[in-house]
């Protein structure tokens, strides 16, 4: 398969997993779900099941709003939409992620709502510097093992988790090799297919995915770059919806460098090291990964990252994405917006909504915000 075909079906698979998903569980895989963020998937791969990370629908909200109010993150409306009405039936279980106020309130709705074969919890610490949030993330990850280890009647082996760990290292380090190539010659892959081979990651099976991404970096690696200006941008926030906004990114001749996303560079940035103990493995890779809104250790670290991001890239912009009713987004925009003005770093700060319509006025805004780092106008 060419590198073309390549991009094509992981777009495609990025865009609607659910056919691919489907077809899975037609082969006898489960299928586990779990909502944004820090879940292991690595522990539910080892258990025999595939972990699905849930990323809502850009679709008419018809059944959440009985279950959360209308001014509820976006995200999360849209996680519970999505598995109420749109694909009830893809998912066997979930392990819900327990990360802001919202999260912990969805998740007894999700449960109380929301028919599954299985349900677990995995409560994360939120304040990561304290002494104590290490032996936490530890504890829930044991207690974790031993609620999918319940469900599949199976113990976790040291084997299974070994060979979990190694498919999904690789993975991420065929991902992180791509954005590099874009970084160094950013008309490799565009803004948008970078981004979806990152979000296609969230769906599909490691074992499928490693000798497509192989292939792809080897077909990429001969591709000789154009010479087109473009204007080197940070991305920064928790998910970037709808993902059409990285098309107006790429019309706008811009690329992007570096990223803070979940569904971005945190996703593939940090790997399970190898230890004796294997959940120490997956407890440092947490603690190794970079912070966003509602988990960090001290209160500055959150910008000072995303400083070093554009002073080690060079960066001539921040485009800043802020799901609409993320209250840990609104704690940190105002701090975050006089740190930038003191840095005369340009920013721009976009607020979405997954089911927004509102394209053609954020195409603009985005517009005027490039042609202030290019000082002129763009020609188409």
């Amino acid at each position: 398969m060419k590198g073309k075909d390549i991009l094509e079906k992981l777009q495609s698979i990025a865009r609607d997993p659910f056919p691919y998903l489907k077809a899975k569980r037609k082969k006898g895989q489960q299928i586990i779900g779990s909502p944004l963020a820090d879940v292991p998937s690595e522990m539910i791969y080892a258990a025999g099941f595939l972990p699905v990370t849930i990323l809502g629908t850009n679709q008419p909200i018809v059944k959440a709003s009985a279950h959360l109010p209308d001014n509820a993150c976006s995200l999360s409306r849209s996680n519970l939409e999505l598995v109420l009405n749109y694909e009830p039936d893809t998912f066997d279980g979930f392990v819900f992620p327990q990360v802001c106020d919202t999260t912990q309130h969805l998740s007894d709705i999700w449960k109380m709502t929301i028919p599954a074969k299985f349900f677990g919890s995995f409560l994360i610490p939120r304040q990561v510097d304290r002494k104590s949030a290490r032996h936490w993330f530890y504890t829930e990850t044991q207690r974790l093992k031993r609620q999918l280890e319940r469900y599949s009647g199976q113990p976790i082996t040291g084997e299974a988790l070994a060979k979990s760990f190694q498919l999904y290292n690789e993975n991420r380090s065929l991902l992180r090799k791509i954005y590099e190539m874009k970084v160094q010659a950013p008309q490799i892959v565009s803004n948008r297919q970078l981004f979806d081979l990152i979000r296609s990651f969230c769906f599909m099976d490691p074992e499928d995915y490693i000798p497509l991404l192989k292939e792809l970096v080897s077909d990429l690696a001969i591709i000789i770059p154009n010479t087109q200006e473009s204007k080197r941008v940070v991305l920064s926030g928790i998910a970037v919806e709808p993902t059409e906004l990285f098309d107006i990114l790429d019309e706008l001749k811009t690329s992007v460098v570096a990223d803070d996303l979940i569904v971005g560079s945190r996703m593939i940035a940090y790997d399970v090291p190898e230890t004796d103990d294997p959940i120490e493995g997956l407890t440092k890779r947490h603690f190794a990964k970079s912070p966003f809104s509602p988990i960090r250790d001290v209160g500055t670290r959150l910008y000072d990252h995303l400083l070093q991001l554009v002073m080690e890239t060079k960066a001539e912009g921040v485009v800043y994405f802020h799901i609409k009713f993320c209250e840990s987004q609104d704690y940190d925009l105002p701090d975050l917006k006089a740190i930038m003005r003191d840095r005369k770093i340009p920013m721009i700060v976009l607020e979405t909504e997954y089911q927004t319509a509102a394209k053609a006025q954020t195409k603009t805004r985005l517009e005027a915000f490039v042609e202030s780092l290019y000082g002129e106008q763009i020609n188409g």
